[in-house]
Parts: C-alpha cells; sequence; structure tokens
C-alpha cells in the first residue's frame, strides 16, 4: 500500500506542471466522435482546442481562459463513458437506479466460472469440464483450512452481486477523493465479508504455490494456442521466483490486516490516501498562482502543509530529466529513486509540518516498511526477472518431430550471460528505495510520529 501511496504523491506533483491540453483534446475528441451529452456539455466544443492552440498563448493562460462548469463525475475526466456501457447495465428499483453487469457477463460468470469455482473438485475436474482451473492448483485450494474452501466460490459470487455496483459508482463518483472514499468504503466491506485475512491469505497462498505449473484451457486461450506465448509462459513461470512472490503478498496481506484502532492497517492507509489526495488537489487548483508567482510567494507556497508544493520543488530542483537516461539500466533506477525520494523527504521532512505529518504515518504502516523479510523478498523477485529476460528474447521454431529449435533475436555473449546470472540489486538501490517508501524514518532533526 505504501507503494500506492508514493505514486500517488509523485503522480500529483507531475500532473502539476505537466500541460492539461492532452487531456482536454482526448475529451473534447471523445464528446465529438461518441456524442457522450454529458462530455459535450462539460466544456468547450472541440474546435476552442484547435482555436488555443493556434494562438499559441501560454499553457497558463489557456486554463483560465477555459469555461468553467460544474464538476464532472470520474468517467468523464477519464475518458470511459462508452466503456463503462459495454459492461454495465442499469435497473430502476424502488430504492433509485441500481447497476448489474450486462446479460453477456453474467451468463458467462453463471455458467462458466461459478459452477467451477462451486462445484468442480479435484476427483472430478478434466479438461473438457474446466476452463480457468487445472487440477494442480485446485488441489491447492482443497488444501486450505476447512472454512475456507469456499472462499473462491464465495468471491466469484461477491465479484457478481456487487461488482458492477462498485464500478459504476466509482466512475460515477463527483471527484478524486469521492472515488478514494467508494474504493475504501468497498474494499474494508469486502474484506470483512470475504473473511480476507484469514481465508484470502490462505487462497493466495495456495495461487502463487501452484502458479509455477498452472497449465489450464484459459492458458491455451489466452495465448491463441501459439506455440511461442505458451512455451515462453512456462519458461517465466518456472525460472521467476514465484515463491518469494507469494511470501511478500503474504507478508504485506498480514500487515493490512493488523489490528488498529481504526479497524485494520488498510483503513489507516486509506485514510492516508485520503488525505494525500485532497493535497493533491489544493495543489493543482492553486498550481496557477504558485507558477506565475516570485520566488518569495513560491517559498511560502512550499511550506503549506495542505499542499504538495514542496514535493514538486525538491523534484524540480533536482534539475536532471529521466529521458536523458536509458530506461531500464542501473543507472537510470538510480537517478529516478533518487529524485522520488528526494521529493517524499520534502513532503515529510518539512521542519513545519513534521508534527502533522504522523497523521499520514500509521504505525502499522511503519511496521510494515520496517519488515525486512518483506524487502528481501522483493529483492529476490526483481534478480529472477532480470535475470531471465535473456531467455525470453528468442524465436521459436517447429519444424516438425525431434526439431524444436529457439533462436535468440538478440545474440548475448557468455560474458552478458553469466554477469546476469550473478547480478543481484546494488545495495544503493535498495537503499533509495527505501528513502522513497519510508521517508519519514529518514528526516534529520526530530523524528516524525507515527500514529496509532
Amino acid at each position: 500500500m505504501k507503494f500506492l501511496l508514493t505514486a500517488l504523491l509523485l503522480c500529483i506533483c507531475s500532473v502539476a506542471a505537466q500541460d492539461e491540453e492532452a487531456d482536454y483534446e482526448v475529451e473534447a475528441d471523445y464528446a465529438r466522435y461518441y456524442e457522450d451529452s454529458d462530455a459535450a456539455a462539460s466544456d468547450a466544443p472541440a474546435e476552442s482546442v484547435d482555436d488555443d492552440w493556434a494562438t499559441g498563448r501560454p499553457m497558463t493562460e489557456r486554463r483560465r481562459n477555459r469555461p468553467t462548469s460544474e464538476p464532472r463525475p470520474l468517467r468523464q475526466m477519464l475518458g470511459v463513458q462508452r466503456y463503462i456501457n459495454d459492461v454495465v447495465d442499469s435497473e430502476v428499483h424502488e430504492e433509485g437506479v441500481r447497476y448489474r453487469f450486462d446479460d453477456n457477463v453474467i451468463e458467462r460468470v453463471r455458467e462458466d466460472v461459478i459452477p467451477e469455482l462451486c462445484y468442480l473438485t479435484s476427483d472430478n475436474i478434466t479438461i473438457y469440464n474446466s476452463f480457468l482451473l487445472d487440477r494442480n492448483c485446485m488441489e491447492e485450494f482443497e488444501s486450505v483450512s476447512p472454512q475456507c474452501v469456499g472462499f473462491k466460490c464465495d468471491l466469484a459470487h461477491y465479484f457478481l452481486e456487487h461488482g458492477a455496483q462498485i464500478f459504476t459508482d466509482f466512475f460515477n463518483a463527483t471527484d478524486y477523493k469521492a472515488g478514494m472514499e467508494l474504493i475504501h468504503r468497498e474494499l474494508s466491506t469486502a474484506f470483512e465479508k470475504l473473511d480476507m485475512c484469514t481465508c484470502g491469505r490462505e487462497f493466495f497462498k495456495a495461487v502463487f504455490k501452484c502458479a509455477p505449473f498452472y497449465n489450464a484451457n484459459a492458458l491455451f486461450a489466452a495465448t491463441g494456442n501459439y506455440e511461442d506465448d505458451i512455451v515462453m509462459f512456462g519458461r517465466i513461470a518456472r525460472n521467476v521466483d514465484v515463491k518469494s512472490a507469494g511470501k511478500f503478498f503474504d507478508r504485506l496481506l498480514a500487515g493490512v490486516c493488523e489490528e488498529t484502532s481504526t479497524g485494520i492497517c488498510l483503513n489507516s492507509i486509506f485514510n492516508v490516501l485520503e488525505e494525500l489526495v485532497e493535497m493533491g488537489v489544493n495543489t493543482v487548483e492553486d498550481f496557477d498562482d504558485y507558477d506565475d508567482g516570485d520566488r518569495k510567494y513560491q517559498k511560502e507556497q512550499e511550506k503549506r502543509c495542505d499542499a504538495m508544493f514542496g514535493s514538486y520543488r525538491a523534484w524540480e530542483k533536482d534539475g536532471r530529466d529521466l529521458s536523458d537516461f536509458d530506461g531500464g539500466t542501473e543507472e537510470f533506477w538510480e537517478v529516478m529513486l533518487n529524485m522520488t525520494a528526494k521529493t517524499t523527504n520534502a513532503f515529510y521532512c518539512e521542519k513545519k509540518c513534521k508534527k502533522d505529518r504522523g497523521a499520514l504515518y500509521p504505525c502499522c504502516l511503519r511496521r510494515m516498511l520496517e519488515d525486512e523479510k518483506m524487502f528481501d523478498n522483493v529483492q529476490r523477485v526483481v534478480e529472477s526477472v532480470y535475470k531471465i529476460i535473456p531467455a525470453t528474447n528468442y524465436r521459436f521454431e517447429w519444424d516438425g518431430f525431434y526439431e524444436l529449435e529457439y533462436r535468440f533475436e538478440r545474440e548475448w555473449s557468455a560474458q552478458e550471460l553469466e554477469e546476469r546470472a550473478s547480478w543481484t540489486v546494488p545495495a544503493n538501490l535498495r537503499d533509495a528505495l527505501m528513502r522513497t517508501l519510508h521517508a519519514a524514518k529518514y528526516c534529520e532533526g526530530k523524528i516524525v510520529r507515527c500514529s496509532k
């Protein structure tokens, strides 16, 4: 969850500095081509986009001069109205409009998914009556505690009964904070009703345990029975450290489920995310004034505790451009993580705001971030992915019986392969990652005290 917190923080800082014109164009095009009445009414006509570009006016001036409107739902902000209509239908009830999946989705879940997840067993499963599962996974699911055997069935029913309403309510939310609050509420309810902290943990342990050997009909359908992809999946699944990935996920879920004054740690984390969204909105709304102000005014804004101008300034002050570095290289990750570490440090360690930051630093989250074993597992997964990359860069040829051939699309020297095989995550990269995720721990002077 801390990954979500950090990603949200960085995303908001980036949005504040970027030209919003591209998003504006998308919405205008969407209204024009798909005739969404809500979208068409909420902003200027599509032609005004071209006029703005033709004038060559600065970004901030174009933003200020746009017509204002009532708050728009997220479906309109994100341009997903027509995709929602493809999978969701509405029904009028006495209490109001309710949403459900369309008939095609309901039919598929009821006829294919639920019977398989609820009634098949390792004794009667065959390649003819199953699609999602194989015998190995079925045996793993049956090895969980007796009270948790029905979890996968309950999960399918919960999705069918509540998924469409949650999906639609989120995209109908009036702003990002309302959307985050809805996710918080619904996820907390699902955790409780499905007993995620007990049966969910056992279920996902079984998922990770059978993942390397997964060989269901769904796999062949997903790959289109294409030999390269089928062989590739097996090669990746058996060589990526899925065991460590499972241990990481289990420890993460255990941390999320820790009992706190707010119920479980999940609630504490979402409370933080909701506060961050509100700060992000404040930053975006006031960014034009910040951008146009003199340095004295900007410094005042950077000390605000209800916005993220300080973090934005820390990112900009670094001065390096990530596009100057080759993506995926150690140098790229070192630069990026050092920049993100400066950003989160500025957020948690600003002297004026440090006392208030405890509210954004739950003690249960602190304990998760101090779990070295959890991040050891992350490191092992990253290393296994790095090492398998050369083996994924090949062309598979089938010339007949006993004539199976692999040809690398790029030649890897013996030295390169040896270096890959012995590679480990550098200590400086892991340190930069932790300084990004756990910035409150690295503040100079007085520590940031966690909140219970």
